[in-house]
């Protein structure tokens, strides 16, 4: 039975960091959970790019909390359908999807310490070494800067790197990737992000443009309400499309897979509204056929992502949370596994936390 559950908020710095669809990034919010059941702690979190962290935790002390002290832990599942119905009229998604995920995340880490299996394994899926990538909140940088990013990711053994796109003057764009490009060689991965700052016509163009450079995929080309639009650039461009942060539902991944709007099916258990969604949305990407990876969330994907059927890559996040863990996310290789521990593995170092509490 859920005695209680406890949140705490933090602001963690970030430097130079900044995209077309966020602009400037200054810090990210990180919510974290603690939610005690019959003597163990599951833990959880959720995190934003600087705005909204607040909201959240107000969802989460003030509706979520007591909503579900009383009632039993391991129905995971029909818990998450009880949030999520209790926040119906005003979410459906958005701010909503992040605090039933920063709740449910704990769940499933209670999950796994009360059955003594890590998460991949109560999930039905086989531990395996992933690709990773290097990805960096770089649209500000400057050319050295960037490519200084980038050598660093190179120096760790990444098969592939992300960079921004989205700038003002596509011209500017055009040649940053060009000089990634001719950086890394032709057996890298080059991924760029356009965090949704085009429309389907500018992204038509552009995405053909930067075709020239080899790219693996183009992620989040236009905002994430244009499914059809979407499935122009799917169709039209011979670049991959890859998308799934900023889905915030299982419905609205539904609508990308069933009109085969989207590629690459990227998952994040705390924008997509916790475990339970993303593990649905990989099922209905293997059934579709399609490739998976992941975004942000680093140790929490490996486990999901060894229970999907086509994994391509997991993201190493520019602000991946590694240095506030008790145990960090081991790169080898240019690869990652899940941890063994029970549960996520995904618990916080909170004397490295103690300084950014707000």
């Amino acid at each position: 039975m859920i005695d209680r559950i406890e949140t705490a908020y933090y602001q963690l710095p970030t430097v130079g960091m900044g995209d077309a669809g966020h602009g400037r990034i200054d810090f990210q919010e990180l919510v974290t959970v603690k939610l005690y059941a019959d003597g163990l702690v599951g833990q959880g979190y959720a995190y934003t790019v600087g705005r909204g962290g607040r909201a959240i935790r107000a969802l989460i002390d003030y509706d979520l909390a007591p909503l579900l002290i009383g009632r039993e832990a391991a129905q995971v599942e029909q818990l998450w359908h009880l949030m999520w119905q209790h926040l119906l009229f005003v979410g459906r998604g958005g701010l909503s999807s992040f605090a039933i995920g920063a709740i449910d995340i704990a769940l499933w880490d209670w999950r796994g310490l009360s059955q003594g299996q890590p998460l991949y394994a109560i999930l039905g899926g086989t531990p395996r070494e992933l690709p990773a990538y290097g990805s960096g909140v770089d649209l500000l940088k400057s050319e050295n800067e960037l490519l200084e990013q980038i050598t660093g990711f190179m120096d760790k053994g990444f098969p592939g790197v992300k960079m921004k796109v989205g700038r003002p003057d596509f011209t500017e764009d055009e040649a940053r990737v060009g000089v990634v490009r001719r950086l890394i060689g032709d057996r890298v991965d080059l991924m760029v992000d356009a965090n949704m700052s085009w429309n389907m016509h500018n992204a038509l163009d552009r995405g053909r443009r930067l075709a020239v450079h080899d790219l693996f995929w183009l992620e989040e080309p236009v905002r994430p309400e244009d499914v059809a639009g979407h499935a122009v650039l799917v169709k039209e461009l011979r670049t991959p499309v890859a998308l799934g942060e900023s889905l915030h539902s299982l419905d609205e991944f539904q609508n990308y897979i069933e009109v085969r709007a989207v590629e690459i099916v990227q998952v994040d258990p705390i924008t997509n509204g916790g475990i339970t969604v993303s593990i649905e949305v990989l099922r209905q990407a293997d059934k579709a056929g399609l490739r998976t990876s992941s975004h942000y969330a680093d140790e929490l994907c490996a486990h999901l992502l060894c229970s999907s059927a086509r994994p391509i890559y997991l993201e190493k996040h520019a602000f991946a949370l590694d240095r506030y863990l008790e145990k960090s996310q081991q790169i080898v290789g240019g690869c990652v596994r899940p941890s063994e521990d029970p549960g996520t593995g995904h618990h916080f170092d909170e004397e490295a936390l103690s300084v950014y509490k707000a």
